[in-house]
């Protein structure tokens, strides 16, 4: 199963860092970079999504179009970000 969701990045001047928001299912991390937020980003998606599909049998919230992403949050950087469920996939597992 694939997940796509909208992601704002934010720069932090102050800590020198990019902070990533779903606003869609309330996810929040950082990375160094646009590529780390990205990948950390990626990972918490996942996590989360493997997560409601343990205990819900699916992904209860839907995400936003890019689109409307995009009109909402005008000068930040949006970028949809997949992720990847494999049936019987470990909540939480380390690659």
């Amino acid at each position: 199963m694939e997940f796509i969701f909208p992601a704002t990045f934010y720069r932090d001047e102050d800590n020198d860092n990019y902070i990533v928001a779903f606003d869609d299912v309330r996810i929040y991390c950082q990375g160094k970079s646009v590529e780390e937020a990205f990948f950390v980003a990626r990972k918490y998606l996942r996590d989360f999504c493997k997560l409601s599909l343990k205990m819900y049998g699916e992904v209860k919230e839907k995400p936003r179009t890019y689109l409307e992403a995009l009109r909402q949050h005008k000068g930040e950087i949006v970028l949809l970000i997949d992720a990847e469920v494999k049936n019987n996939q470990k909540v939480l597992e380390t690659e």
